[in-house]
């Protein structure tokens, strides 16, 4: 019996031993690309590239937030969306699919299942099923099937007409990687934290103790081997055979072999490549432009004159280190977004979660200006008092900056801050009222007034010492925390709400925003409650019939209604004057909404994958 043979008798036997059970459930149908408002803009990512391959003689490559075309010269000949030209869910991998009538780019997404490119239109699959749309890995079998990786419940086959587990022995596992074999009968399956396995010839076999780590992050084969990367070095197989470990150490993130070189890329080493043919194999004397240069690459490809790399932004060959493809740059220098904020000079203050900020002029070119350094790297909050103050509250301390957007102090534990971790803040006003500036932390309130400091915590009555946000309204304070929310005036609790004492039926507050007399505090599981000047709590039938969870500080009012970032379910809204929340998720490029804005009638709509802008009309119509 032929190798070809073999191999598909191989895969078709896997195949039977799930046909019995009932038929996976899904749809396969024509995109229609999301009818967003005329209004809205996306903000595009600086790079952030994380796949890439070679379809129809032009480079495709994907961040989280958007799929771009580019010609051979590096020419941008297409882009979609994320939220507008594609469904709001981030996109994870590419492969291409051969061997039909004409070939098909697959992008796997995480939460979307997988989306079909032809070179004109796209289909999705999408099973009915929540878990197994949340897609991790690609590999296009010799027969025309797709394998499909899980983030959590293992490991499926399609052929577009029937969807199927692969194996059950998969059934749970979180796969992170694919690759083929020296045969076209071998399938390797990488996981998260099970090692590898191996499908050969209608048997499967587990590796384990053979890896540096039971975590793979990468997987390449051919007809020479296969190259199983980890956290910590790679692990080489030979006929299915486990045969020595390399680069012991290294973060492999990506592997490719060509003319008996492994290429390694790693997360801070650069691009490394091992000469096989030797004994015990070192990553080869840095003496090539791209090790030189410590070419950080993502993915790695085998062309015809040697590999591929993609980097952050650009595309490069190696050794040769000749720039494939580099953008332009574009707008915001990451996609997941925390705070958002508007100073009177009209600049955007973007927040993220692990990279600092991003200032944006939006008066001007909108040119953007990148802030990041041991403090300014997680951000919580940002609230400008006027256009020569703002405070950014960070996992690390509190950042004062100046009306030209420059850092001028950083106050911590030691200059008297009950902790350094600042989760929301309400700076003094400049006007006659409230003189201290009000800290909130993971270990209770900080009150800064002049030289003045003091604090205080649940051993003085605060409901929990995890403090997410403050509102202010009628000369009195209200602190949200983790087990509930207290009322509190000149720096003193005076009364608390929970589940114990009040119609609150979730303790664990996030948000808060203030409409006249009332608070709108929100929760994490369901949604937002309103606390009347009366101190009731009230709840709204909009968020009773299932969980709903609002971000931190994700919440905002402005003349023509409240907003609030939902963990799923995109922006949840409550025009002025109604009294039934609306939902929207059109044009977003998460449901994920982590930070809000808004100006000149504007607003911005932050998530964990882009940010947005639409006009407040457009929402309430």
């Amino acid at each position: 019996m032929s190798i070809q043979r073999r191999a598909q008798q191989s895969l078709e036997d896997g195949a039977r031993q799930v046909k019995e059970a009932s038929a996976i459930q899904f749809t396969l149908a024509t995109l229609t690309p999301a009818a967003a408002p005329a209004g809205i803009h996306s903000f595009a990512v600086r790079g952030e590239f994380l796949a890439f391959a070679l379809f129809e003689g032009d480079w495709i490559v994907c961040n989280r937030s958007s799929l771009m075309r580019y010609d051979n010269q590096g020419r941008l000949l297409q882009t979609w969306r994320v939220g507008l030209e594609l469904p709001p869910h981030p996109l994870n991998g590419l492969a291409v699919r051969r061997g039909i009538p004409q070939p098909e780019l697959w992008i796997a997404t995480d939460g979307a299942g997988s989306l079909i490119w032809d070179g004109r239109f796209f289909r999705q699959l999408e099973p009915k099923t929540a878990p197994l749309r949340k897609q991790t890995a690609l590999l296009p079998l010799s027969d025309s099937r797709m394998l499909i990786g899980t983030l959590t419940s293992g490991l499926y086959i399609t052929d577009g007409r029937e969807f199927q587990e692969f194996r059950s022995e998969l059934k749970n596992a979180e796969v992170t990687a694919l690759g083929r074999g020296a045969t076209s009968e071998e399938l390797w399956v990488g996981t998260r934290n099970q090692g590898v396995w191996l499908w050969r010839a209608g048997t499967l076999t587990h590796f384990l103790n053979e890896l540096p780590d039971p975590q793979v992050l990468s997987l390449f084969g051919n007809d020479r081997g296969v190259w199983v990367g980890t956290p910590n070095g790679v692990a080489e197989f030979i006929d299915g055979q486990f045969r020595r470990r390399l680069a012991e150490s290294v973060l492999a993130t990506a592997l490719a072999e060509r003319a008996g070189h492994l290429w390694i890329a790693t997360v801070d080493e650069g691009t490394l490549e091992l000469d096989l043919k030797v004994r015990a194999p070192r990553p080869a004397a840095r003496t090539n432009r791209f090790i030189r240069d410590s070419f950080h690459s993502v993915a790695l490809l085998p062309t015809a004159d040697g590999v591929a790399a993609l980097g952050d932004s650009q595309i490069r060959s190696l050794p040769a280190g000749n720039e494939l493809l580099t953008p332009s740059e574009s707008e915001l220098s990451n996609g997941h977004i925390t705070a958002l904020n508007i100073d009177g000079r009209k600049r955007l203050w973007v927040g993220y979660f692990d990279r600092g900020l991003d200032l944006l002029d939006l008066a001007a070119d909108n040119s953007v200006r990148h802030l990041e350094d041991d403090v300014l790297f997680c951000i919580n909050r940002i609230k400008t008092v006027s256009s020569s103050r703002t405070f950014v509250a960070t996992a690390n301390g509190l950042v004062l900056f100046d009306g030209n957007g420059r850092p001028r102090r950083t106050l911590r534990a030691a200059d008297g801050l009950i902790s350094n971790h600042v989760t929301d803040v309400l700076p003094a006003a400049d006007e006659p009222g409230r003189q201290n500036t009000v800290v909130a932390t993971n270990a209770g309130l900080t009150f800064m007034n002049g030289a003045a400091v003091s604090s205080i915590y649940a051993f003085q009555g605060l409901v929990n010492n995890h403090v997410y946000t403050v509102a202010e309204t009628g000369g009195g304070l209200y602190a949200g925390t983790l087990g509930g929310v207290s009322y509190l005036q000149d720096a003193s609790v005076k009364a608390s709400f929970t589940t114990a004492n009040s119609s609150l039926s979730q303790n664990w507050i996030t948000a808060s925003a203030v409409v006249g007399d009332d608070v709108y505090l929100g929760t994490y599981g369901s949604g937002v409650v309103r606390l009347n000047s009366h101190s009731d709590v009230e709840a709204f039938r909009e968020f009773s019939s299932g969980r709903v969870e609002i971000n931190a500080n994700a919440m905002l009012a402005t003349d023509r209604g409240l907003y609030a970032g939902t963990a799923g379910q995109g922006l949840a809204f409550l025009p002025k004057g109604e009294q039934r929340w609306r939902f929207w998720k059109t044009g977003l490029p998460s449901t994920n909404v982590t930070a809000l804005a808004a100006d000149d009638g504007n607003l911005y709509i932050g998530t964990d994958n882009g940010l947005v802008r639409i006009p407040e009309r457009d929402l309430m119509l």
